[in-house]
């Protein structure tokens, strides 16, 4: 158990009450009046890290006989449970929930979710094996008021994300998904909470999967792995990244090798990549856009082709920093402070000078996919050559 700050007990003509002072005024948080017990309750949260511990406390302050613990226990829990409630009160006691094993982007994953939750789209992912977990996820249900620290530093910002680094923990809000109070993710990348507010059902449940994308993308950094902002295919037993911004067509170009030379389309909107035994690899998550498409294993990378839009297609040779840079800025793992996007950097600049890394300038015509074969077949010829020599 943990009391939340921003609260303080105060004497008013010798009545005692918890009353809220800075972000829980900001908050609209509401005062409460104590009675005796309920100040020495308040006042030894902080020695007892479980209700019975604190039951013990309670129950040798008031001298209370074995026959008058059960009472003691009965209004030591309600007053406890209302402070839960007003979200005074931060009570570890875990609630039933359904455990999902997952096997995510080559790691295992444990979803632990209130019974009535189920995320359909994780459905592929349920692993074979019971493995002990690499990052574990909570999902709980509360009352939608906030319980985490409101100090901290403010990392990032948006109408989107707010992310507030605290000392061991990112405390970490999405404006736009009302129904997910808070996220507390901790900096070692082993364990997050959501906190979030029924009804289980849509929008909820499509907020949940993204937000839950971020926390997976961080714990996969701490893994040697970085998101890309790209549509793949699979050719020659490699899988080919196409990166570039909003339109720019690479959906388009996947499409076109689907429809002229039957290449499987790998995933339609993000590529998690890493080193495994140091050979570049693609690793399979859910998250897709909105193409429906991705896979569920872990494939060989061969390379990445940076689109840009033009009425010709070439290739144009990118010297090893532009390499680097250009996987950089498609990294969409997070970069919060100095020291992560440091992190994706050097991963980038690992994973770019083990693959085909070029720009193709193109249009929108079968023709750009049919010149960009053409590329890669080349690759091949030259890195057979190579070997031979």
């Amino acid at each position: 158990m943990k009391r939340t700050d921003g609260f303080v007990l105060k004497q008013i003509n010798q009545i005692p009450y918890l009353l809220p002072y800075g972000q829980r005024i900001a908050e609209h948080r509401r005062g409460m009046r104590l009675n005796e017990a309920g100040v020495f309750l308040w006042n030894h949260l902080s020695q007892a890290g479980t209700r019975d511990e604190l039951l013990t406390l309670f129950a040798r302050h008031y001298e209370a006989l074995p026959s008058e613990i059960p009472i003691l226990a009965r209004d030591m829990n309600a007053f406890l449970d209302e402070l839960c409630t007003w979200g005074m009160l931060e009570d570890e006691k875990e609630p039933p929930c359904a455990r999902h094993k997952l096997y995510l982007g080559g790691l295992s994953v444990d979803l632990n979710t209130p019974p009535e939750l189920s995320i359909p789209q994780f459905d592929a992912f349920c692993a074979k094996k019971d493995n002990a977990p690499d990052f574990t996820i909570h999902i709980k249900s509360g009352s939608g008021l906030s319980c985490s620290p409101s100090g901290g530093q403010l990392l990032v910002c948006t109408e989107e994300l707010f992310v507030i680094e605290q000392e061991t923990e990112y405390h970490i809000r999405f404006p736009l998904a009302p129904q997910i109070t808070e996220c507390r993710l901790k900096k070692d990348g082993t364990r997050a909470n959501l906190y979030v507010v029924p009804p289980f059902r849509e929008p909820l449940l499509s907020d949940l999967f993204h937000a839950i994308r971020l926390l997976f993308l961080y714990r996969a950094q701490q893994s040697g792995r970085i998101a890309i902002h790209s549509a793949s295919l699979y050719y020659r037993e490699k899988t080919w990244l196409f990166a570039g911004s909003s339109g720019t067509g690479k959906s388009t170009h996947t499409n076109l090798w689907n429809a002229w030379f039957h290449t499987p389309v790998i995933n339609g909107d993000l590529n998690l990549i890493g080193l495994l035994d140091g050979q570049p690899m693609v690793f399979g998550t859910p998250w897709c856009g909105t193409s429906g498409v991705f896979h569920t294993g872990k494939l060989p990378l061969g390379g990445i082709i940076h689109l840009k839009q033009n009425g010709t297609n070439e290739c144009q040779p990118l010297t090893k920093d532009a390499q680097t840079l250009s996987l950089l800025y498609r990294t969409i793992s997070p970069s919060w402070t100095g020291e992560l996007m440091d992190r994706n950097l050097q991963l980038a600049a690992s994973i770019s000078e083990k693959i085909y890394n070029t720009r193709l300038l193109c249009t929108k015509t079968p023709e750009a996919a049919f010149f960009m074969r053409q590329q890669i077949d080349a690759f091949f010829s030259l890195k057979a050559d190579d070997k031979k020599i």
